[in-house]
């Protein structure tokens, strides 16, 4: 049984406020002691054995950087939700799976970023979904190094290394790879590359990727849709697995695969039916 839960909900978003106080109630019915946001310090998050999020994706990432390394279970008030994958309206399912022990927490990779400028070496953070260097109005080329040896040079506006769990967010709308949980790699997707040679590449968690400006146009550094820095000519955006994972509850009744179905209505044929029940493995030969 769940002993201590914590509890976040969107500020902008008058539903999920007023679902928190449900949500609460529910709980504290169960014997569950809920720790609401304003007491989820460093110290009271480590206390809990999970966080409930409520809200959409930005405020998963936002839970992740405020409490890292806590199992995250979302309850989707947003447009798609792939990292709050619980519909609203089956938050009680959700919310018995989790108090009675009947979930997996799904562990990502995150990735951590610094620009190397001049003889200076400034720590920017680190992202749950991607690390992206945009450019402004003009195009900006950018060298991309994966371990020291040197892959190519990208006219366009911009560059993005991504995670699995940001593989279907900037990443898919740039024509990147989805990664699916389990990949142990990051994606590297040029943004509207001026070239013919624009092919994405999927380095290895272990790789160093490295990010060279290389003519002296506009170009800001965002991590998970923030800036943290504008970039000039010469600056190298050093991105390395981080040290935090980001932690995932999922549940029996949550699939990556339906969700990226249903979400982006992505069926060939709408009234497709599958041949194999759902969850049902094919035999391997042998």
């Amino acid at each position: 049984m769940a002993d201590s839960i914590g509890l976040v909900a969107a500020r902008s978003k008058a539903e999920a406020t007023e679902l928190s106080a449900e949500v609460a109630a529910w709980l504290g019915e169960r014997g569950c002691e809920v720790v609401p946001e304003e007491r989820l310090g460093s110290d009271g998050a480590g206390s809990v054995q999970a966080i409930v999020v409520l809200g959409g994706d930005g405020l998963m990432m936002r839970a992740a950087n405020a409490y890292p390394d806590v199992p995250l279970l979302g309850i989707n008030f947003g447009k798609v939700g792939f990292l709050a994958l619980v519909e609203r309206r089956a938050w009680r399912e959700a919310l018995e799976a989790l108090v009675e022990g009947r979930y997996a927490v799904q562990e990502g990779a995150t990735l951590a970023a610094t620009v190397r400028r001049d003889d200076a070496v400034l720590d920017q953070g680190w992202s749950i979904n991607d690390v992206v260097i945009r450019g402004g109005i003009r195009m900006v080329d950018v060298e991309v190094y994966i371990d020291g040896h040197y892959v190519n040079t990208y006219p366009g506006d911009g560059m993005i290394v991504a995670t699995p769990h940001g593989s279907t967010a900037y990443c898919m709308a740039a024509g990147g790879p989805i990664l699916t949980a389990g990949v142990r790699g990051f994606a590297i997707v040029p943004i509207s590359c001026h070239s013919p040679i624009r092919t994405p590449f999927v380095a290895p968690e272990e790789a160093l990727i490295e990010m060279l400006l290389a003519n002296d146009r506009e170009a800001s550094l965002i991590l998970d849709g923030r800036h943290t820095d504008e970039l000039r000519r010469g600056d190298v955006v050093e991105v390395r697995r981080g040290v935090h994972t980001f932690r995932l509850v999922t549940l029996a009744t949550t699939s990556f695969y339906e969700a990226f179905r249903t979400k982006f209505n992505f069926q060939i044929r709408p009234d497709a039916v599958p041949t194999r029940r759902p969850n049902q493995r094919a035999q391997r030969p042998g």
